[in-house]
């Protein structure tokens, strides 16, 4: 199979979600509502320090009922995020579901003869799983700390532009991390994907033809069979979970080593700022490592999706059996004549059946 590029899986996935763009734009408008509350916190903070400072306490009384609007903003918009972002993506997945069952049914018998069972049934059941998790909670989580992110480091740059320059200077090693650790998840998360449909292949074999298993003996070889995949797919997985363990820490400790040098540098170059401006600027700074952290989770839910979604674009760009209409006879006796037939699978050099001629004559019953 083709690797396709994850721009152009996610282009194609977006042709799926403009249909439903008005429950997208309202899902975004809340998350923008959510973001926005964050830096305003540390806002609230600055002014409640400043006013301490400078003896006037009137403008103090009302800010518990900024604190509380600002709650309330806070969970109007994470509602409308969560639930319209969680409408289109569901719907996204069952029209996904119902093209691929119909695109099933248009394809050609040698297709099926071709293919793997296991995998085909894998791919409407296991991988769709797997972009209905990169299309729910990864978009949702994507969408709201980047957002938050942004009006974070906004804010930054607000109060001082220099300092905030100064440390968005990991920004470089944070995409270089992300860009690598996204190529070996996605390479990871195509291998377990196979193993699971090799799996759900040789269990359904098993329960469909138990009959034939048991008559030849064939329970310590198929069990072998299955232990082997299944010991596969776990090293696959561990290897993912390793991988996806050790970025976050990476990412923190990259962060963390910012975060200190910020301290440095503020305690240095913020000698004329108030108290207030200090002391929003370091929590606005120490608010960050969170919704990046949790990108950087999502980002991992998000390649096994995209490599999930690759998988069920490779069935739908299979070109079904073309259809000429129906065929009507004027008049049949029921006698069918094979001559000379030969036919093998594809890719194999051994023909299934050679040279084969009988006679079927109406009302008989002929098994090959």
């Amino acid at each position: 199979m083709k690797q396709r590029s994850g721009l152009k899986i996610y282009k194609r996935l977006l042709t799926y979600v403009i249909p439903y763009w008005r429950w997208f734009a309202i899902s975004v408008f809340g998350f923008m509502l959510y973001a926005a509350t964050q830096p305003m916190f540390a806002a609230i903070l600055k002014h409640i320090i400043d006013s301490l400072q400078g003896n006037a306490r009137e403008s103090i009384h009302i800010m518990p009922l900024i604190f509380v609007g600002l709650m309330l903003v806070r969970g109007v918009g994470a509602y409308l995020g969560n639930f319209f972002i969680a409408k289109v993506s569901t719907t996204v997945v069952h029209v996904l579901r119902c093209k691929i069952f119909d695109h099933y049914t248009l394809l050609p018998t040698a297709y099926f003869d071709s293919n793997n069972s296991g995998y085909m049934m894998s791919r409407i059941t296991h991988n769709v799983g797997e972009v209905t998790q990169a299309a729910t909670d990864s978009v949702k989580t994507i969408i709201r700390e980047g957002l938050t992110t942004i009006g974070l480091i906004g804010y930054l740059i607000y109060i001082d532009w220099l300092l905030a320059l100064a440390f968005m200077s990991v920004t470089p090693f944070i995409a270089w991390l992300v860009t690598y650790v996204s190529k070996r998840l996605r390479a990871l998360s195509r291998k377990i994907q196979d193993t699971v449909g090799e799996m759900t292949h040789i269990t359904s074999e098993l329960v469909s033809g138990h009959r034939i298993v048991r008559s030849y003996g064939g329970e310590e070889y198929e069990k072998e069979r299955f232990k082997k995949s299944s010991q596969y797919h776990r090293r696959q997985s561990l290897k993912l979970e390793a991988t996806s363990a050790i970025h976050g820490p990476l990412m923190q400790l990259i962060i963390g080593i910012a975060l200190a040098g910020l301290m440095y540098m503020s305690l240095i170059m913020m000698q004329t700022a108030t108290a207030g401006e200090f002391v929003a600027f370091l929590t606005t700074a120490f608010l960050l490592p969170r919704p990046i952290r949790q990108l950087s989770d999502a980002n991992s839910k998000i390649q096994k999706g995209m490599v999930a979604a690759e998988s069920l674009f490779v069935i739908l760009d299979e070109p079904p059996e073309s259809n000429e209409g129906p065929l009507s006879i004027d008049h049949c006796e029921g006698r069918i004549d094979f001559k000379n037939v030969s036919f093998r699978y594809e890719g194999s050099e051994t023909y299934a059946i050679k040279n084969i001629s009988f006679t079927v004559m109406p009302g008989q019953t002929v098994a090959l």
